[in-house]
């Protein structure tokens, strides 16, 4: 594990000159901007009117500022794991471009400010939540849990899918049912999604002595475990659907967008042929933001009905 002395955190000096593309990609902008959508269902869901504008971008917003916090201190966490991976050697950490102690401040400042306006202009418990997803994501999924289980995206998967409940929590201070479901949606997608990647860097990550599924059990287990994972989706989905989140149109949207999902890990796991694994990592980024846009979509038009 990392050692967080001061001495270590101040040994660290830049090799180069940091540009503003280091600090946006410290954030993992892909990761926190996904955490950041999956919030907007939640706020409408939660809402019993359409919710103002201002809201919806300050909960946006400020969630998008924790979750950049929690890739920040990731990043300075894993910064010695960074430099054995070809998919991550090139971070700024490791290039010596941005020192430990700027992004461990850079991290630390990002997490105050967006859970402070979750705070001040939104809920105890929203700010709540994005401490607490925070905290585990870095200190006990990235510090702790990362190089010790096979399970540990399975179970790391829970700080990326808080974004649901967030949301809710911002606008009626209570969580709600299918805020939970969509958590749930988000969680059970987290490994399939992660697995379909971890395969085609499934060297990378042995190299680095992770223990990721394909480095641990093999390809033959690892597509079979992903196939496995998007079976646990459509009943998510059907629950919502009885819940009343959503009609019956966004439930037939969402659901026939979560069976092509099933669809292609399928295919990946039927026809033993890695080559498969990146089409279904590709959609499953895609397959997120079109659920919960349905899903926000349906609840918008039926606000403003």
């Amino acid at each position: 594990m990392k050692d967080f002395t001061i001495d270590s955190i101040t040994a660290s000096k830049t090799s180069g000159l940091a540009t503003w593309r280091d600090f946006v990609q410290m954030t993992k902008p892909t990761i926190s901007l996904l955490v950041a959508v999956t919030t907007l269902p939640g706020v409408l869901l939660a809402a019993d009117e359409l919710p103002k504008l201002s809201l919806v971008l300050i909960v946006f917003f400020a969630t998008w500022l924790a979750a950049a916090s929690g890739g920040a201190l990731n990043q300075f966490v894993d910064a010695d794991i960074d430099k054995e991976m070809k998919r991550t050697s090139k971070r700024p950490l490791p290039k010596g471009r941005v020192s430990s102690t700027v992004a461990l401040l850079y991290g630390l400042t990002l997490g105050v400010l967006g859970t402070s306006i979750l705070y001040v202009y939104t809920t105890p418990l929203a700010a709540a939540i994005s401490i607490l997803a925070n905290l585990f994501y870095v200190l006990f999924y990235t510090a702790y849990l990362k190089k010790r289980t096979v399970q540990n995206i399975v179970i790391g998967g829970a700080a990326g899918a808080v974004g649901p409940l967030i949301g809710c929590a911002a606008v009626s201070g209570q969580l709600s049912w299918s805020a939970w479901l969509m958590f749930w949606v988000v969680f059970f997608w987290t490994p399939p999604h992660f697995w379909a990647l971890a395969i085609k860097y499934k060297d990378d990550y042995a190299r680095a002595n992770i223990p990721m599924l394909p480095a641990v059990k093999g390809y033959a287990s690892t597509r079979r475990s992903i196939f496995f994972y998007t079976l646990t989706l459509p009943p998510l989905f059907i629950l919502m659907y009885l819940d009343g989140a959503y009609s019956a149109v966004g439930f037939a949207l969402s659901l026939t967008l979560t069976f092509l999902f099933v669809w292609k890990a399928f295919q990946l796991y039927y026809s033993r042929d890695n080559s498969f694994a990146m089409p279904v990592f590709h959609y499953s980024c895609l397959y997120l933001l079109l659920v919960f846009g349905v899903i926000g979509l349906d609840r918008l038009f039926l606000l403003m009905a």
